[in-house]
């Protein structure tokens, strides 16, 4: 089992560069931990410092596609156990957009709660207000395919061709409590044939030095920033979609 302070000393080793830190996570990959999943979000809020803020997805696709009901305090995080809690801490904060949601704490968690895009990558969407801020990008244990929802962020800002916008509407339940008739969208894939793996196009970036990695218990931990990430990946997008996504034979 894993001590706090051995938390502490593994994620020290990553170079926090801003007063922000996105923090994708697979709890059973650090192979235990003493104290559960609260003591790492503990440390996660250590590691980013008294002023520092940290988030968490807390995406819930079914929730706003497919009800199309949300509420901002009440729908779960379906992204995993340490979401899940950062959700429910008191102090906590969620970002408005209905199916890619952040649970955010720290000084900066009333701002992030005002980021509402109609769109999930939009200019006003929290996506966008985490780049600003040169993020630093944090996946625990989590594979190139499942972690750094920014990536999207960045196709849409590259104007991929794989990608459209899609809109959703639903009943919205926000913090004033008052339900509302409101429509997001999302960036969905174009067709059921496009298969995102974008895999090839991450390697690039850890073979090149953008993404770094460090092992913290059982779990390898990838970390880079916002802004490395954007600048970097935005010519993979453009220049080899096919490090992203490939598309599926038909089936007859």
């Amino acid at each position: 089992m894993l001590t706090k302070k051995e938390l502490l000393d593994g994620f020290g080793q990553i170079k926090i560069e801003s007063d922000t830190l996105v923090v994708h996570t697979s709890y059973k990959s650090l192979g235990g931990v003493e104290g559960g999943v609260d003591t790492v979000i503990d440390v996660m809020q250590e590691l980013a410092g008294k002023d520092g803020t940290v988030m968490f997805p807390a995406f819930n696709f079914q929730s706003w596609t497919e009800t199309h009901y949300f509420d901002v305090m009440e729908t779960p995080s379906k992204m995993g156990m340490i979401t899940e809690q950062a959700r429910l801490r008191p102090n906590a904060k969620r970002t408005p957009h209905p199916i890619y949601s952040f649970s955010v704490l720290g000084p900066r968690a009333d701002e992030f709660s005002k980021a509402d895009d109609v769109e999930a990558y939009g200019p006003n969407s929290a996506f966008a207000l985490f780049h600003k801020l040169n993020a630093t990008l944090i996946s625990i244990g989590l594979d190139f395919n499942n972690t750094f929802s920014m990536h999207h962020y960045i196709e849409y800002n590259a104007g991929c061709d794989y990608r459209r916008v899609k809109e959703f509407g639903g009943v919205y339940m926000g913090y004033d409590r008052v339900p509302q008739i409101k429509k997001y969208s999302m960036f969905v894939r174009n067709n059921d044939r496009v298969k995102t793996y974008i895999v090839p196009g991450m390697n690039d970036l850890l073979h090149a030095g953008v993404i770094k990695e460090i092992q913290v218990g059982e779990a390898k931990v990838h970390h880079m920033t916002a802004n490395e990430f954007f600048d970097n990946m935005t010519p993979i997008v453009r220049e080899h979609p096919e490090k992203l996504h490939y598309i599926e034979e038909p089936k007859y």
